[in-house]
């Protein structure tokens, strides 16, 4: 009984859908125009009624409002929806700030919405509600976390108008004093900043939330740059202390919005470098990321990165979400063919020993890297031609040592890799088998690998079709052998 009781509240939810945009259509077609109907649904929405889907309800009023504001047979009737307008809007903003994700999400887009209408059918000329774009800022920083919906908001940073706007309101609502004190603020503010995206991919768009409004169009990188950077100096200057999230969310931030566009990069180098060395996993692995772009750009050198970098590659790494980024950066910190081959034997043998304990698709990844490896440095060849282990007493190798110079990798071999030959998972022990032939001439791709899922190796296997054999299809019913048997062609049974 209750679940028919639930189907019929359903079902009654799509009727008043249904009849809430025939009145919607009505209204909007009448002459002259009466916005009655238009009071009765915003009273649904301040009181949210059961039996009316709040997502649908805030919709209709996205069509209505949209519709009104682009007549202009409507302006002797202004003042009978101008009032209306205003509070829609109010309860729409608390909508945003409500605690219902998809309330909030719907909310928002039906604001950028009525936003886009106000600015293309403005009352002044060259008009843009630049006031409601800051509110809708205020709230979903000064709410309770936000970062779901202020990645939604960032697909309309991609319009070089809502950029230039949000990065000017982002200097305006920046958090004051030290994020410990307020650090769900702190963390919402870091969400919005992240959205401000000044790629070469969204400045060649050349994207406007509003087509027809020129007002706002004089966007220019060199001064959204400056901005950008006053930005960075307030959430650096604000960064004291910070937690752990925290101090993550800030070297995102800083990698992906602000080091491309940074005017003074090298003013970074002690805040990444204390990041390398004063915490472990993700935070160390973003400092690295943010070192290797330094090091690359500005053709700076650091001390003890590549020991660093060797002691990142350790059992906890398979549950950190980062781990392709690691893979990544290491694969580019070992591209050149400078390097000692005692320092590369090392890592050689460090995702050797790690690939024995990983998960598959790690697994496949460190052996391909390693594939790599040899191909780039052919000293280390002589690692697959070493002893097997079971024709040593000991393994020189010390996986302890945490200088990788000094870990003996140079004497060893890859034992590891004919023992993962007889793997069960069949992908690993293909891969491992590289060392029984010549080394490919190309290197792999590791590209793909990384965005391999672990569940798409095990899926694979499913559906791969196992050989199939001859077998006997008759059924016996006897101890006798089955009609038709080339034994008993040539044998009779006594």
């Amino acid at each position: 009984m209750k679940r028919r009781a639930s189907f019929e509240g359903s079902s009654l939810t799509e009727q008043n859908t249904r009849r809430m945009r025939l009145q919607a259509n009505a209204m909007l077609n009448a002459s002259p125009f009466d916005p009655t109907p238009l009071a009765k649904f915003i009273l649904n929405l301040k009181q949210k009624p059961a039996n009316i889907d709040q997502n649908d309800l805030m919709a209709v009023l996205e069509v209505i409002f949209t519709n009104l504001l682009k007549r202009e047979s409507l302006e002797p009737q202004a003042l009978q929806w101008d009032s209306l307008y205003t509070e829609t809007w109010s309860l729409l903003l608390e909508r945003i700030g409500s605690s219902s994700q998809v309330e909030t999400q719907m909310a928002l887009k039906v604001c950028m919405s009525l936003i886009k209408g106000e600015a293309e059918s403005p009352v002044v000329e060259g008009d843009w509600p630049i006031g409601k774009l800051k509110s809708i800022l205020e709230i979903l920083i000064n709410g309770p976390e936000r970062t779901i919906v202020l990645k939604e908001f960032g697909k309309y940073t991609k319009c070089l108008d809502v950029l230039n706007l949000a990065i000017k309101f982002a200097l305006e609502l920046a958090p004051t004093g030290d994020y410990q004190h307020d650090t769900i603020k702190a963390m919402n503010y870091l969400s919005l900043v992240n959205q401000l995206d000044l790629g070469k991919a969204v400045l060649s768009a050349q994207k406007y939330h509003v087509d027809t409004n020129k007002s706002h169009r004089s966007f220019t990188y060199e001064k959204a740059r400056k901005k950008l950077n006053k930005i960075w100096r307030g959430i650096f200057a604000s960064s004291n202390g910070i937690d752990e999230d925290l101090h993550r969310m800030v070297l995102v931030v800083l990698l992906e919005r602000i080091l491309p566009h940074m005017e003074d990069p090298i003013g970074v180098t002690d805040f990444l470098m204390n990041s390398l060395h004063e915490y472990d996993g993700p935070i160390a692995l973003l400092a690295l990321q943010g070192i290797f772009v330094l090091m690359q750009k500005q053709n700076i050198t650091y001390p003890d990165v590549y020991e660093k970098l060797y002691q990142m590659f350790h059992a906890r790494v398979f549950t950190n979400k980062y781990k392709s980024r690691l893979f990544y950066l290491a694969d580019i910190f070992l591209t050149s063919t400078h390097l000692p081959e005692n320092l590369v034997a090392a890592f050689v043998k460090r995702l050797a020993r790690l690939a024995l304990k990983s998960p598959p698709k790690d697994a496949v990844i460190m052996i391909r890297f390693i594939c790599n490896l040899l191909l780039r440095h052919t000293g280390l060849q002589k690692l697959i031609r070493g002893d097997p282990l079971a024709e040593q007493v000991t393994d020189p190798y010390n996986e302890k040592e945490k200088d990788p110079v000094k870990t003996e990798a140079l004497n060893s071999s890859l034992w590891e890799l004919h023992f993962l030959q007889k793997n069960a998972i069949p992908e690993v022990a293909n891969a491992a088998t590289f060392i029984n032939n010549p080394l490919p001439i190309m290197e792999f791709d590791l590209g793909p690998l990384l965005d391999v899922e672990d569940s798409r190796i095990f899926d694979d296997l499913l559906k791969s079709k196992a050989k199939q054999y001859m077998l006997s299809y008759e059924n016996t019913k006897t101890l006798a052998l089955a009609k038709n048997d080339t034994v008993t062609k040539h044998f009779d049974l006594v």
